[in-house]
């Protein structure tokens, strides 16, 4: 019965013998010279049977037979590997669909094989018997040295193909632009079977953005230099970023191999890296603003504090000099906002209660944002916690305005307060203690978000919106101030039926009253301002806050000696010891830094009273400084009742 037969062998004697006997048997033969060209004329191709060598270029035999039995039309082709090195191969030929081996030897031997095992093509689902080789008796007729040299052959390409399968870098071997070669770690970066991948053309793998610049690799004769595609803009492919290095093969000028690196985590890194670089920068950028604004403000509250002493409630003028110290106030307020976040500052942690705190954010919002109905469901008893107001405040005006942007047409906000009590299972993924928190639920009737969007709302710079509109660091700072206050935040949201966040807070363990913020005309009501005697020296750099410091002291009773700067400092310090009863003291200055200031004046005179001074909150330099001792500290802007309560404390000690 005549056979449709292929033949792949990349020796042209023993392709032209084979194709001579099986043309007098009348069978149809085809024949290809290495594993590409074979898949390449299988696609419109369907033989009975196939004769197949395991040691071929462009895709092995081995591999060959495993991609034609994934090929649908083929399933009832009869495979028959037929190599000199079937004995000495340690492969599993049942794992490939082979139906059949046979030992290459005497071309007698070898054509009674190849036809015997037509003859038992008609039963083609019968797969080779294990150890069942025909023709193994012949190869004891090839010499000695041809089978040593054989062996030693393939002993070298196993242990070529040991070192490929181990490296972490994905090899790949194009050949006219298809692929006939790609290691375990190619196979696991396409996502794809090692089946798929052969024969394939690589511009197919991947995404059709990236392909123009696949050309590169495909066709480096195109270009000079060596190619390398991805190093300043990595190419993307299944979700992972890489680089890819092409390295063309000597003789071989369609042959080209590929070496692909994975550099997702690096960029991550990298990424990590210019975040906290720009951070910092942020951060001294913020500290310089924060300085000249504190410095500017202190100037505006020292005078106010003068003029109020001279007024009371009812009298013309005093509810405008109440107003300019509560801007002063509000203005620091943004100040330490910015310095904590930019810089990792310290917050001012205090007990209150939140709902007065959701009360106050959400009345403010709906006064600007008229078109969104808000409305508020408090706490039943009232929840305190211990957190910076400012902050919380700012997490909450964030999430007010991300529902104001979802809500193009208006809508409603709903802000609700309730208690939660929190096991550990539910806690585990954010690594926080069971107890007892609140929750803040914020919901709003815009638009949704998708899962993907859900997925990234938290990352830095992330923004639904166009690139002009977007808001910085977006809804990351609002995730990072929340952790701070060791609490979480979750999102629920559907396209198309709204969004609700839930932040959650710790209840305050140590619970007294609420800290309630003292305005100006209520502490000139509730402290009767104490007259001082005595000689304080003030030290600063900014003339602004000498004059302010100086006006403030001489209302309280107090000689003032000023100096501009800390090498002034020291020497006025020196010439006037015994009669400085007490030192207020800038912590940051460009001559002579208030560190230094401190240390040689306590050195010349342990037991002198200071009073630190700065614009950016008692943090690590100023605690340091106090550690141990009795001296005390006071941020700028301050105003004569907080001066005058600081200076109290300190003489006291």
């Amino acid at each position: 019965m005549k056979k449709k037969i292929l033949v792949v062998d990349d020796n042209r004697i023993v392709l032209k013998f084979l194709s001579n006997l099986l043309n007098r048997e009348g069978h149809e033969v085809k024949t290809c010279e290495d594993g590409l060209s074979a898949l390449s004329l299988l696609t419109d191709y369907q033989p009975d049977i196939a004769f197949i060598d395991l040691i071929i270029p462009k895709i092995g035999g081995d591999k060959l037979c495993q991609i034609i039995r994934t090929m649908e039309h083929m399933h009832n082709c009869y495979l028959v590997i037929v190599s000199a090195a079937v004995a000495d191969m340690d492969l599993d030929y049942k794992s490939i669909g082979v139906n059949a081996c046979i030992a290459k030897g005497p071309f007698g031997q070898m054509g009674e094989h190849l036809l015997a095992a037509i003859k038992d093509s008609n039963n083609a689902n019968r797969l080779t018997a294990e150890h069942e080789i025909r023709g193994i008796s012949s190869i004891n007729g090839i010499p000695t040295y041809a089978r040593r040299m054989t062996k030693e052959l393939l002993e070298r390409t196993r242990h070529l193909e040991t070192i490929l399968e181990s490296l972490n870098e994905a090899i790949v071997e194009l050949y006219a632009g298809h692929v006939v070669y790609a290691n375990s770690a190619a196979v696991k970066l396409f996502s794809v079977p090692l089946e798929t991948i052969l024969s394939s053309d690589l511009r197919e793998l991947f995404i059709e953005a990236s392909r123009n610049r696949i050309d590169a690799l495909i066709y480096p004769e195109l270009v000079e230099s060596p190619v390398v595609v991805g190093v300043t803009h990595p190419l993307e492919l299944n979700g992972r970023q890489i680089i890819v290095r092409s390295f063309p093969v000597e003789g071989e000028n369609d042959t080209t191999i590929l070496l692909i690196t994975d550099v997702t985590e690096q960029r991550s890194l990298e990424y990590q890296l210019q975040h906290a670089r720009r951070m910092d920068a942020i951060g001294n950028i913020a500290g310089g603003i924060a300085h000249n604004f504190n410095n500017l403000l202190m100037g505006i509250q020292g005078n106010a504090s003068i003029l109020s002493q001279s007024l009371k409630i009812g009298d013309p003028g005093f509810n405008e000099l109440a107003s300019i110290e509560r801007c002063v106030d509000s203005g620091a307020k943004l100040t330490r906002q910015l310095l904590s976040f930019a810089r990792g500052g310290r917050y001012s942690m205090d007990v209150v209660d939140l709902n007065e705190i959701v009360e106050k954010t959400s009345s403010m919002f709906a006064r600007t944002k008229q078109e969104i109905h808000v409305t508020t469901h408090p706490a039943d008893h009232p929840p305190m916690v211990e957190v910076d107001s400012a902050q919380i405040e700012l997490v909450l005006m964030d999430l007010y305005v991300n529902a104001w942007h979802a809500m193009v047409y208006g809508g409603t906000l709903t802000v609700s307060v309730t208690h939660e009590i929190l096991d550990e299972t539910f806690l585990k993924p954010y690594d926080l203690d069971p107890g007892d928190y609140l929750k803040i639920s914020v919901s709003d009737t815009g638009s949704g978000m998708d899962k993907e969007t859900i997925a990234r709302i938290f990352e830095p710079f992330y923004s639904t919106r166009h690139m002009a509109e977007s808001t910085g660091l977006g809804l990351a700072s609002v995730f990072g101030i929340i952790k701070k206050h060791q609490g979480f935040i979750m999102v629920e949201s559907c396209v198309g039926y709204g969004t609700t966040f839930f932040v959650f807070l710790p209840v305050a363990k140590a619970v007294g009253a609420p800290k309630k913020v003292v305005q100006p005309e209520d502490a000139a009501l509730s402290l009767q301002l104490e007259k001082g005697v005595g000689t304080i020296l003030v030290v600063d750099d900014e003339k602004i806050i000498l004059d302010a410091a100086n006006i403030l002291l001489k209302e309280l009773g107090y000689d003032v000696l000023l100096a501009d700067g800390g090498e002034e400092a020291v020497r006025t310090f020196e010439e006037n010891k015994n009669r400085i009863d007490l030192l207020i003291l800038d912590l940051v200055m460009p001559d002579l830094g208030g560190e230094v200031v401190y240390e040689r004046i306590k050195k010349s005179r342990p037991d002198i009273p200071v009073i630190l001074s700065s614009g950016y909150g008692i943090e690590e330099q100023a605690e340091s400084m106090l550690k141990g001792s009795r001296d005390g500290f006071i941020q700028k802007p301050y105003n004569l009742i907080q001066l005058a309560q600081q200076i109290k404390e300190t003489l006291r000690h």
